[in-house]
């Protein structure tokens, strides 16, 4: 698959950057909002280096760096990939809402004992690498080749596919074909107790039932809607595939898991799990519309697969060979309407999170008008007026599912707040909860209602403390704003 590395399926737009040691994309300017008293001053620090932030936002995207540097040296880890080149990975840290990122490069080397580059030998997988030191003997041919190869592997790139805990699923792909059909996955795990590690996994060799109904036989590579990480213990982690088909002879929605054991040398595949409402009615009508937005994983046997304008699919994964399913419907009240919506995704406005081990926490940013109805308004006045609801719900496979509401901010709570100056008032996007604090959510909020032009565009991450009504901190990212979009909470303890 990864032999041919100038495969070209489409042209599509560059999705990943490359940067230098000292250009480091999405700066930004972080302060703690005050409790009172005059706006803050922006600092220019991101993070003590020393200091262990806790739970991170971990962006989807790698950023490529050059092979000299690497972001924090106790989160480095290098594994070989393909034509003798390494990937090296490293993690760039910082307090939320500031974005953590990882940083990566493919090179013709391992990593030393100090992080940094060392020679390897050449194996029958070298035979391409060229010693910089005997350039002037090798054949001009060989030098092009050499050369073409250097360039596409820059075409290469990584993305976040799911994150629990500090281990992370990466997926290495070519620009060119961003939808897997030529990529390859990798398992980077990171703790305290042990050095970083990172982890080719091997590809699925079999077909589910939910690919051969889809008529496109080949398989499904594990993306962020679909897959999920369960850290079972210290050293058991495992990979959750989930994809479900309609079964026409028992005309039953069924649930399809493929399982991959981190140490293993192959996928399973479990028997197909039908998938029922409480009251035995079928779901199929409400799960299929519009497919799936995210994977929430909680403690070490809850997945939840979530999709933001009907409900979520709740999996229980204490017995591997059984898993258990139930179907759980939004709170009560809440709906998607792409009329009352400035972007036309639900994952933008809605999200959910883990509240701990055996909860999650649901929130929704909700227009309403000047008069405290809701839905969108067209005065003026109240045009990007909204308020934010958070729900709680503890899990269980064999009692009720309440979800009980717990939180409501108006936006004109949060706009009066001393912190909050300067900051447009306009509608909070994409929020996401803390790891450690499920009432602390982060929320990216942009000023491109205002604006006329691209360079004019700005976008603020901020933190509030939905109990207290606080705003408790803000970050101004300046540089790849469309990264500030897509993140997943992540905890490294290295």
């Amino acid at each position: 698959m990864l032999r041919h590395l100038g495969l070209g399926c489409f042209d599509a737009a560059r999705i990943f950057s490359r940067c230098r040691p000292s250009t480091i994309p999405l700066r930004w300017t972080h302060h703690h909002a005050p409790s009172c008293g005059s706006h803050p001053e922006p600092s220019d620090s991101p993070l003590d280096a020393a200091q262990d932030p806790g739970w991170v936002m971990l962006n989807k995207y790698g950023i490529r760096a050059d092979d000299t540097f690497f972001a924090e040296a106790d989160t480095v880890a290098s594994c070989p990939v393909f034509r003798g080149r390494h990937l090296r990975v490293s993690i760039g840290r910082a307090p939320p809402p500031a974005s953590t990122f990882i940083y990566y490069n493919l090179q013709y080397s391992a990593l030393g004992q100090d992080g940094y580059s060392s020679d390897i030998s050449a194996g029958e997988d070298d035979k391409n690498v060229v010693d910089e030191c005997q350039e002037d003997d090798e054949d001009v041919d060989e030098s092009e080749e050499e050369e073409e190869e250097d360039d596409d592997a820059e075409e290469w790139g990584i993305s976040v596919v799911a994150a629990q805990c500090d281990s992370v699923l990466l997926e290495l792909s070519h620009r060119r074909c961003p939808y897997g059909y030529d990529s390859v996955h990798l398992l980077y795990t990171a703790g305290a107790t042990r050095s970083p590690s990172l982890a080719l996994l091997p590809e699925r060799d079999f077909l589910t039932k939910s690919e051969q109904h889809s008529g496109h036989q080949h398989t499904f590579s594990p993306q962020s809607r679909d897959t999920g990480l369960l850290r079972r213990s210290e050293v058991d982690v495992l990979l959750v595939q989930l994809n479900n088909f309609y079964d026409r002879s028992s005309k039953q929605l069924m649930a399809e898991f493929c399982l991959f054991r981190h140490g293993a040398t192959q996928w399973e595949l479990k028997e197909p799990v039908p998938i029922i409402q409480d009251d035995g009615s079928s779901t199929e009508r409400l799960w299929t519309r519009g497919g799936r937005d995210t994977i929430v994983t909680l403690g070490n046997r809850f997945l939840c697969c979530v999709r933001y304008e009907t409900g979520f699919l709740l999996c229980v994964m204490a017995d591997e060979e059984k898993p258990k399913l139930r179907y759980v419907p939004l709170p009560h009240g809440v709906c998607w309407d792409p009329k009352e919506y400035d972007d036309d995704e639900p994952k933008h406005s809605k999200n959910m999170g883990a509240a701990g081990a055996s909860a999650v926490r649901f929130v929704s940013i909700d227009p309403h008008c000047c008069c405290g109805g809701p839905g969108r308004s067209t005065c003026v006045r109240s045009r990007y007026a909204f308020t934010i609801n958070t729900w709680t719900m503890n899990l269980s496979m064999d009692e009720p599912l309440i979800w009980v509401k717990d939180g409501e901010i108006d936006c004109e709570e949060l706009w009066g707040q001393p912190g909050y100056k300067g900051l447009p008032h306009a509608n909070l996007e994409c929020p996401i909860v803390s790891l450690d604090d499920p009432n602390i959510v982060c929320f990216l909020v942009s000023n491109f209602p205002f604006v006329t032009s691209y360079e004019g565009e700005k976008i603020w991450m901020i933190q509030v403390n939905i109990k207290t009504k606080a705003l408790l901190s803000a970050v101004q990212c300046s540089n790849d704003l469309w990264r500030a979009y897509h993140h997943l909470p992540a905890r490294f303890e290295c």
